[in-house]
């Protein structure tokens, strides 16, 4: 191997390796950018808890609100690819906006999915939030979804996720019942 080849050989590593790192890394960024300066919205929720084998325990996360306004949903197809606007409703919580194929010029908005249209005379489409999990410790993330149920269903106490929102990505904060972080709240309810 010529010595011209051994250094673009060298230089092709170099690159792919730099690649390879900088991915994981800039998405660990981006998250995190979104955590420190995103704006905050509290999202109410109706969680499940699941496993994953990878990952641990999690705190799966169903939402209130899934419907997002549209002048025409019939221009929306199943998978589609939209930006919601998000906004704090009334009632201090988040509340999704307008769809539109595009981002909006200002203000928050989300970037998901279409997952159900409507024909023309509906004015909502169906989006999932692309914010589902929330994971916890192996031992406290069981405890937290029995508590999330009892505070939603029984017992009617507020519940919700607090999300940070930027630039068409959100990310789960952390979970409240009753304003108080989902921890918090555990160790105030030990049995």
């Amino acid at each position: 191997m010529s010595t011209a080849t051994r250094s673009y050989v060298i230089w092709v590593f170099c690159i792919l390796s730099l690649v390879q790192v900088g991915a994981p890394l800039s998405m660990i960024a981006r998250r995190e950018g979104t955590l420190r300066t995103g704006t905050a919205y509290k999202f109410r929720t109706r969680p499940v808890d699941p496993y994953d084998a990878f990952r641990g325990r999690y705190v799966r996360l169903s939402f209130e609100s899934t419907e997002a306004s549209t002048t025409n949903a019939a221009q929306f197809t199943r998978g589609q690819k939209v930006y919601v606007g998000v906004h704090e409703g009334t009632n201090g919580f988040a509340a999704l906006g307008e769809a539109t194929p595009t981002p909006p010029l200002e203000g928050d908005y989300i970037k998901t999915r279409v997952t159900y249209g409507q024909s023309s005379q509906k004015k909502h489409i169906s989006v999932p939030l692309p914010f589902d999990r929330f994971y916890m410790n192996e031992d406290d993330a069981p405890e937290a979804e029995t508590q999330f149920r009892r505070a939603g269903r029984r017992e009617k106490r507020t519940a919700y996720a607090l999300v940070r929102v930027k630039s068409g990505m959100a990310v789960v904060e952390d979970l409240y019942i009753e304003d108080k972080p989902i921890l918090e709240f555990l160790k105030q309810n030990q049995k």
